[in-house]
C-alpha cells in the first residue's frame, strides 16, 4: 500500500512532517509515502489556482495505483471528492483529517459562520501575511499542546501568500461533500480534533448520520498530526493492509469454495431469521427485471433457502425455475419449505453443469461474492445464456463491513472479515465475456445494539470469516472487549454501523466480442428495521 498526504489551506507538505516521523518510528516503515501540494502552496508557490474539475484531474493524475489517500482540512475535502470520482482506480482508502462536509455552516450542517469567514477572506486580500499568522493561532487555538503546535506552524512560513491563496479559500467555501460523503464506495475514515476552532466536532455526529465512519480525537485542535502524531499514525497503521489483507484479484481465491459450502450448508436453519439485508436486495434486484417479459427458463444462481425462486416464481409463474448452489443444506431446506423451484441442483457457478443457450434469465442474489475467478464465471454465465437471454446480478464490493474491518484492526494484525472484489473488476470480467448493460453500487447500513450481535448475525446467515488467512482460534474475551472498544466511537444514534457495499449489475448477452458496461449512479440506505 502506499500513502498519499494532501495538505490544507494555508500550509504547504511541512505539515505532515511530524506524522511520517511518527510512522517510520513504528511498524508502517515500509509504506511508501508521497507527498502532494497544492497549486500556490509549497513547492508549487506562484502557480495558479485552477478550477475545481481541472483541480481534481491534476491532483489524481498525480496519485500512485492502489494507495491510501489521506487528506488535511482543504486537502481532505479535497481527497473525498476523488474518492467518490466514477470510475476511479487509484485510491484503494481514504482518511480525512479536520475535514468537514461542508466548511461553511450550511441550513442545520455544523461549520463556520459565512459571516465571519466573509471577513477572513478580506482580511487576506488586504493583510496577507498578518492573516496567515492569525490562521497558524486557529489551527493551534483549543489543542492541549497549543502553544508547541503554533510555534511549528509559524517556524513553516510560506514562500508566498498570492492570488492563488485567495482563490483556494474561494474554493474551500464553495465545496458541499454532504451528498459525496454518501457515495464513496472505499473504506472511509473521517478524523476530528475534539477542541477544533476551525471544523466543529459536531460534524462528525452528522457524518456518521451519512453512513460514514468518523472518530473524534479528544483535546485535539485542527491540526493533531503536529500534536498528536503518534495517535494519528496508529490510527493509519489500523488502516493499512494487514498480513494479506489487501487488494485481491481475480483468479487469486482467498477461500476455497468447499468452506463456503460447509459455513452455508450449517446455516441453513437459521438463515432467513437472520438474512434482513439479503432479503431486501433481492427484492431490489427483481424489481429491475422487465414486467413486459416472459423468460421460459430461469436459473435462479445460489438460490439458498428459495427465497428468491419464490419470488421468481410470483413474477414469472410460468417459467420453469432451476435453483443451483453450492450448499447442499441449503437445497434440501428449499425443497421442504419452499418448493417453489422446478430443479434443484448442486454445482459451483463456476462449471455450470447446464447446456449452452438453455437459459433466458440468470438471476443471482447475493452469492457471486463468493466467485474470485470472475473472467472464468462470465464465459460460463454466457455460454448458459439463450440469444437475447438477461443476467441480474447482486453482488458485495470490497468497502462491505469497512466499521468491522477497522476495529479488528485496532485489535491485531489478523484476517476477521471476508474480502470481495472491487467494482472495476466486475465491470471488466462482464464486458471481456460479451455483456454490456450497466453496474450500479450503493451503500446499505444496518445498525446493531451491540458488536456481538453483528457478529451473531453473519454467523447465522453462514457469512463468518473463512478466509484462508484466518485465525481458527477462539475469540476470547479480552479480544472482544478490546473488539467493542475499538467499534464503539462509530456509534451512532441508531445504533453501531455495518456497513454494505452492494453491486447490482444488469447485463443482456451480446451477439459476439466484447461488451460495454456503464457505471451508473447509486446511493445509501439506512435499513428502518432495528437490529437489536
Amino acid at each position: 500500500m502506499k500513502l498519499v498526504l494532501l495538505h490544507g489551506w494555508g500550509c504547504d507538505g511541512r505539515i505532515w512532517q511530524p506524522l511520517i516521523e511518527a510512522l517510520r518510528a513504528g511498524d508502517a516503515t515500509d509504506v511508501a509515502v508521497t507527498l502532494l501540494e497544492l497549486p500556490g502552496f509549497g513547492g508549487n508557490s506562484g502557480c495558479p489556482w485552477p478550477d475545481d474539475e481541472t483541480l481534481l484531474q491534476q491532483l489524481y493524475a498525480q496519485l500512485p495505483a492502489d494507495c491510501l489517500l489521506v487528506g488535511h482540512s482543504l486537502g481532505g475535502m479535497l481527497a473525498a471528492r476523488m474518492a467518490a470520482q466514477r470510475g476511479q482506480t487509484k485510491i484503494a482508502g481514504l482518511i480525512t483529517i479536520a475535514a468537514n462536509a461542508t466548511f461553511l455552516q450550511r441550513a442545520d450542517w455544523p461549520g463556520m459562520d459565512p459571516e465571519t469567514f466573509a471577513r477572513f477572506r478580506h482580511s487576506l486580500a488586504d493583510t496577507p501575511k498578518s492573516t496567515w499568522e492569525k490562521f497558524c493561532g486557529l489551527q493551534a487555538r483549543g489543542d492541549a499542546a497549543m502553544r508547541r503546535v503554533l510555534k511549528q506552524l509559524k517556524d513553516w512560513p510560506p514562500p508566498s501568500v498570492d492570488g492563488a491563496w485567495l482563490s483556494a479559500l474561494e474554493c474551500l467555501g464553495r465545496l458541499d461533500n454532504r451528498g459525496i460523503l454518501r457515495e464513496i464506495p472505499l473504506p472511509a475514515l473521517h478524523l476530528f480534533g475534539g477542541k477544533d476552532a476551525l471544523v466543529p466536532a459536531a460534524a462528525a455526529d452528522k457524518i456518521r448520520q451519512l453512513g460514514a465512519t468518523a472518530e473524534v480525537l479528544v483535546d485535539c485542535g485542527h491540526a493533531p498530526q503536529i500534536s498528536r502524531p503518534e495517535l494519528v499514525a496508529e490510527k493509519i497503521r489500523a488502516f493499512l493492509p494487514q498480513r494479506g489483507d489487501g487488494p485481491i484479484s481475480c483468479g487469486e481465491p482467498p477461500l476455497d469454495k468447499s468452506a463456503v459450502a460447509r459455513s452455508f450448508g450449517r446455516a441453513a436453519a437459521t438463515y432467513d431469521a437472520a438474512a434482513h439485508l439479503q432479503r431486501n436486495v433481492c427484492r431490489q434486484l427483481l424489481a429491475d427485471t422487465d414486467s413486459g417479459w416472459a423468460p421460459e427458463v430461469i436459473l435462479d444462481l445460489g438460490s439458498g433457502t428459495g427465497y428468491g425462486s419464490e419470488m421468481l416464481r410470483q413474477r414469472f409463474p410460468r417459467a420453469r425455475i432451476v435453483a443451483l448452489d453450492l450448499a447442499e443444506a441449503m437445497l434440501r431446506y428449499a425443497r421442504e419449505r419452499r418448493p417453489a423451484a422446478d430443479n434443484h441442483i448442486v454445482a459451483d457457478a463456476e462449471q455450470l453443469p447446464l447446456a449452452d443457450g438453455s437459459v433466458d434469465l440468470i438471476f443471482s442474489s447475493m452469492a457471486l461474492q463468493w466467485c474470485y475467478r470472475l473472467p472464468g464465471l462470465f464465459a460460463e454465465l454466457r455460454r448458459v445464456l439463450a440469444e437475447g437471454g438477461h443476467c441480474l446480478v447482486a453482488t458485495l464490493g470490497p468497502a462491505t463491513l469497512h466499521e468491522l474491518k477497522s476495529s479488528w484492526a485496532a485489535v491485531d494484525s489478523g484476517v476477521h472479515v471476508n474480502r470481495f472484489l472491487p467494482r472495476d473488476a466486475w465491470l471488466a470480467a462482464a464486458a471481456e465475456s460479451g455483456f454490456s448493460g450497466a453496474l450500479r453500487a450503493e451503500s446499505r447500513v444496518l445498525h446493531y445494539r451491540t458488536v456481538q450481535k453483528l457478529m451473531r448475525d453473519l454467523k447465522n446467515i453462514g457469512a463468518r470469516n473463512i478466509n484462508r488467512d484466518a485465525d481458527r482460534g477462539l475469540t476470547g474475551r479480552e479480544k472482544l472487549r478490546r473488539l467493542t472498544a475499538a467499534y464503539e466511537p462509530l456509534r451512532t444514534e441508531a445504533g453501531l454501523p455495518a456497513s454494505y457495499e452492494v453491486l447490482y449489475l444488469e447485463l443482456a448477452a451480446g451477439r459476439c466480442g466484447r461488451g460495454h458496461v456503464r457505471l451508473v449512479d447509486g446511493g445509501t440506505f439506512a435499513e428502518k428495521r432495528d437490529q437489536g
